[in-house]
């Protein structure tokens, strides 16, 4: 599997790098944290752990998922993934988005337990809601092309949507590609051309060759 780091977390398979360190985990959780991440940052591993793991045991579920990412690389620790499971677990029970978005493509890709596609989609979902983007864009994903549920565009589509509008580039190209197609949705050209645009002002080289591509520009 992929190296995970915290201070730019690489999710495994599809999902896309988002930042880790967040003002209300330290507002929250105080010193622990803030410590645990600088030692962390300065690659001094071991003492990463103890400080998170003692904001871990505090409840701060950011400090658990960075737990599961250590034990899933061998940062400080030996790689274990069982471990690196569990803390992913705790980070999820306790409502954490990422922690739910990473154990959820867990399950749909069988990385260290046994896969399970009713589970991925209900941590996505939670987490989806919570607005990550990689969630909403796995489950646009999984409906679209039925992995684990019966195909269902509409809501395939539905969930692009709000992962696009969440910035997620993916989402705003295959939504797009929807709206041009006519796939499960109705065709809209000016849609598709806004979604896409997105994609491209981010310096998306998919979405900058199906904008010349289709000509999108007129569409706007």
């Amino acid at each position: 599997m992929a190296e995970q780091k915290i201070t730019d977390i690489v999710i495994d398979s599809m999902m896309k790098k988002f930042l880790f360190s967040m003002a209300c985990v330290s507002f929250l959780f105080g010193n622990d944290y803030d410590v645990g991440l600088d030692f962390y940052k300065n690659k001094q591993y071991q003492n990463a752990y103890e400080y998170f793991l003692k904001s871990a045991n505090s409840g701060n579920s950011q400090a658990a998922h960075n737990l599961a990412i250590m034990y899933h690389n061998g940062d400080g620790v030996k790689k274990d993934t069982i471990e690196s499971i569990k803390w992913l677990q705790i980070a999820s029970d306790a409502k954490n988005p990422y922690a739910m978005t990473q154990l959820g493509n867990n399950y749909m890709n069988g990385l260290g337990v046994t896969k399970d596609y009713k589970k991925a989609i209900a941590l996505f979902t939670e987490a989806a809601l919570l607005d990550n983007p990689q969630a909403a864009y796995n489950l646009g994903y999984m409906y679209t092309i039925g992995m684990g549920v019966p195909i269902n565009n509409e809501t395939g589509a539905s969930w692009y949507e709000k992962a696009a509008l969440l910035g997620d580039e993916n989402a705003q190209i295959n939504l797009g590609f929807m709206y041009m197609s006519g796939q499960g949705i109705p065709k809209d050209m000016k849609k598709a051309a806004m979604y896409i645009k997105k994609a491209k002002d981010n310096g998306n080289e998919k979405a900058a060759s199906l904008w010349e591509q289709f000509e999108l520009e007129k569409e706007l």
